[in-house]
C-alpha cells in the first residue's frame, strides 16, 4: 500500500502560483489544503495554524496591564477590525481588474479567501474570550441604575480584562506567525502525504469495528478498509448507508421507514404456504400473517404481494415460465410450454392462490420448484438491502431526548434517499463508487476524506487533513474516481518510464516502442532513472539570463564590435579616445583588445 501511494503521489509539488501540480503540469489543487499552510508548522492538533489560546495567554503574561484601563467589547471589535484591515488585504476585489492582470502569489483570490477565513476565526476567538462584560450587564439588567450601572460596566471590563497594548501585541503576533506558516514553493507535498498516510498503516491491527449497542453490526476497518478506499473498489465487504430521518424522535415513524427500506421476503410474512395437486393442475395457497405484518409496521396485503410476484423477474428454472395477471397469460401460448402456464388469484386481503397447469409427468417437480421460488419473492423494501437497524444517536447523559437514525446494510443509495420519511440531504454511504454515481465527483472526494479520517481515528491516529485532501483530489481530479492501482495510475500519468517502474515493466516498454511514444523526463521516477535532477524542491528553481539588445559600435581604426547587453537596464554608451565607456554612473569601461572587449561587468563583446 505504501509503495503504491508513494508512486502515485511522488511528483506532486507546490508551484509559485500556489497551485499543486504533477510533473506534466496538470493542476491537482488550486491551493494546497485549501489554505496554503504547511502541515508541519501547524500548532493545533486539529490542523489549525495557530493556537489562539496559548498566544492570548502569552500576550497577557508578557505585557502587564499595570494601570492601563481594560477595553470593553465595542473597543475590542473596533481595534481588531482596524488592525486586520491594515495588515491583511481585503478579500473583495474588482473582477475586471483581477482578470486584466497576471496572477501572482501575493494577490490570488484563493489567498484572499484564506485570509478571510483567518479573519473570521480570529474574530470569533476574540468574541469567545470577551463575553463576560456583556453577560454581567445582561444578568444585572434592571437591578441597578445610574452610577451603579456605570460602575458595574467598569467592573465587568476589568474582570474580563485585556488592555489595548495586550490586544495589539496579540494581534501582531497572530498575523506574523500566520504569514510565516505558508508552505514554500517546491515542497514535495506528494511524498510527504504518501508517507503520512502509509506509515500509520503499519500500526493498524484492528480489522473490524463493532457498533456499540448493535448486535452483529460490524464495519471493515484497518488496512483492509484503507485498501478498499485507495483501490476505489466497486465491491466492498461491508457497505453501510447512514440514513437520516425527517422525524428522528419517534420510534413508530422510524419502524415505518425501516419497513419501507429493509428487504422483506414472502416467507417472512407468510403464515403458511400450502400446495394442492390434481391430475393435470396444481395450486399454491399463500396465507399472510397479518399480526406479524402489523407489528413490523408494514403495508402489505394480498394485492401488494400479487403485484410483487408479477414484477419479479422470471424464475430461473429449466423451462422458463411467466406469471400472468388473474385469468390472463402474460406471454403468448406459443412462447411458453403448455405444462408451465400459471395464474395468480387473490382470494381475500390475506390470502392468494397461484395456479399451475403442466404436464402430469412434470407437475410434481415443477410445483415444488415454484414453491421454493415464491418464498424468496421480495414483497417489500429494496432488493440490495440486507438489514436495517435503528440507532439512537443521543448522548448517554441525555438519553431522554431521542435522535434516531437508520444504519442500512447494503447498497442502493439512490433508492434509500428517495424513500418517504428519509432526509436525503443528510444520508450518506461508505461506498465511494456508489456515492460518485449518485451524487457526483465532489461528493465522492469528500467521502474519501471522511472515510480515511474515520478509519485512522478509529485506531487513535491523527493525520493532518491536508494529506487526506491531497490524496482525494489526486483520485478525483480527472472527473472520475481513480484507484491507486496500475489501471488508475495509467490514467493519471502518461510517462512510459514512470509506468514501467511501477508495474508490468516489459508490457509498458514494449507498447511504447511499438507506438513510438515520447517521454519528456519530467517526473521523479524518470529523472532518477536518467540520473538528472528532479524538478521539485531546489530542482524547481531555474536561473535564466535575460538577454537585452544586440548592437554594433564602430571605432576609429575601422573595426566594429558586437555588444551583447545583459542585466543592464537602458545603458548609455560613448566612445572616447578609442575606448568604449558605460555612462550609467558606474566605473565599468570596455577596452578594445585583439580578441574583443574586456569588461568587469556582465557584458560580452566580439570583434569583427
Amino acid at each position: 500500500m505504501s509503495r503504491r501511494l508513494m508512486k502515485a503521489l511522488e511528483d506532486l509539488s507546490v508551484h509559485y502560483d500556489n497551485t499543486v501540480r504533477n510533473a506534466s503540469g496538470s493542476i491537482v489543487q488550486f491551493v494546497y489544503g485549501g489554505d496554503g499552510m504547511d502541515p508541519a508548522q501547524m500548532e493545533e492538533k486539529s490542523g489549525l495554524p495557530l493556537n489562539f489560546e496559548r498566544l492570548f495567554m502569552k500576550a497577557k503574561a508578557t505585557c502587564p496591564a499595570a494601570e492601563e484601563k481594560s477595553l470593553n467589547t465595542e473597543e475590542i471589535k473596533k481595534i481588531v477590525n482596524e488592525m486586520i484591515e491594515e495588515r491583511l488585504p481585503k478579500s473583495t476585489v474588482d473582477l475586471e481588474e483581477e482578470c486584466s492582470k497576471d496572477p501572482t502569489p501575493s494577490d490570488t483570490p484563493s489567498k484572499k479567501e484564506t485570509l478571510e477565513t483567518f479573519d473570521k476565526s480570529l474574530k470569533s476567538f476574540i468574541e469567545r474570550k470577551h463575553p463576560s462584560s456583556d453577560l454581567m450587564l445582561k444578568l444585572n439588567e434592571g437591578r441597578f441604575s445610574g452610577e451603579d450601572q456605570v460602575s458595574l460596566g467598569k467592573l465587568a471590563s476589568n474582570v474580563s480584562g485585556i488592555t489595548r497594548n495586550q490586544l495589539l501585541v496579540f494581534l501582531e503576533t497572530c498575523i506574523t506567525r500566520y504569514n510565516s506558516k505558508k508552505i514554500e514553493a517546491g515542497t514535495a507535498i506528494g511524498a510527504i502525504g504518501a508517507q503520512s498516510i502509509g506509515e500509520p498503516g503499519t500500526q493498524m491491527t484492528l480489522k473490524t469495528f463493532h457498533f456499540a449497542g448493535v448486535a452483529s453490526m460490524n464495519v471493515t476497518l484497518g488496512v483492509p478498509r484503507i485498501k478498499e478506499i485507495i483501490n476505489a473498489a466497486k465491491r466492498i465487504n461491508t457497505p453501510i448507508i447512514t440514513t437520516a430521518l425527517q422525524c428522528n424522535d419517534n420510534d413508530i415513524i422510524a419502524k415505518l421507514v425501516k419497513g419501507r427500506i429493509e428487504k422483506t421476503l414472502l416467507e417472512q410474512v407468510a403464515k403458511s404456504i400450502k400446495t394442492s395437486q390434481a391430475s393435470r393442475s396444481a395450486s399454491i395457497v399463500i396465507t399472510l400473517d397479518m399480526k406479524r405484518i402489523q407489528g413490523a409496521q408494514l403495508s402489505i396485503d394480498a394485492y401488494t404481494v400479487k403485484e410483487s410476484i408479477l414484477q419479479t423477474p422470471r424464475m430461473k428454472l429449466k423451462e422458463q415460465f411467466s406469471f400472468g395477471a388473474c385469468e390472463e397469460i402474460v406471454a403468448p401460448i406459443t412462447d411458453i410450454p403448455v405444462y408451465l402456464l400459471q395464474q395468480v388469484k387473490v382470494l381475500n386481503p390475506r390470502k392468494l392462490e397461484v395456479v399451475l397447469q403442466a404436464d402430469r409427468s412434470k407437475l410434481h417437480f415443477e410445483l415444488h420448484a415454484l414453491k421454493n421460488k415464491l418464498s424468496k419473492v421480495v414483497v417489500k423494501g429494496i432488493n440490495s438491502v440486507e438489514r436495517v437497524i435503528i440507532v439512537n444517536e443521543s448522548k448517554e447523559k441525555d438519553r431522554t431526548r431521542k435522535k434516531l437514525k437508520l444504519l442500512v446494510e447494503g447498497t442502493g443509495l439512490l433508492s434509500v434517499m428517495g424513500t418517504d420519511g428519509v432526509d436525503g440531504k443528510s444520508t450518506t454511504s461508505n461506498h465511494i463508487i456508489e456515492v460518485q454515481q449518485t451524487l457526483g465527483i465532489e461528493a465522492a472526494r469528500k467521502k474519501i476524506i471522511e472515510e480515511i479520517h474515520f478509519t485512522m481515528s478509529s485506531h487513535g491516529m491523527t493525520i493532518d487533513i491536508r494529506h487526506m485532501m491531497l490524496l482525494a483530489d489526486l483520485m478525483t481530479f480527472k472527473g472520475e474516481v481513480l484507484g491507486i492501482t496500475r489501471h488508475g495510475v495509467q490514467k493519471m500519468r502518461d510517462s512510459v518510464l514512470m509506468l514501467a517502474s511501477f508495474e508490468k515493466t516489459a508490457d509498458h516498454l514494449f507498447n511504447a516502442s511499438v507506438s513510438g511514444r515520447v517521454d519528456r523526463i519530467e517526473g521523479v521516477s524518470e529523472c532518477i532513472i536518467m540520473g538528472i535532477p528532479m524538478q521539485i524542491g531546489t530542482g524547481m528553481l531555474k536561473v535564466r539570463q535575460s538577454v537585452g539588445c544586440i548592437f554594433w559600435v564602430p571605432f576609429e581604426n575601422g573595426k566594429s564590435y558586437l555588444i551583447l547587453r545583459m542585466h543592464i537596464v537602458q545603458p548609455v554608451w560613448s566612445v572616447k579616445n578609442g575606448m568604449l565607456e558605460l555612462c550609467d554612473n558606474s566605473e565599468s569601461i570596455l577596452h578594445p583588445s585583439n580578441n574583443g572587449l574586456t569588461c568587469n561587468t556582465c557584458c560580452y563583446a566580439t570583434v569583427f
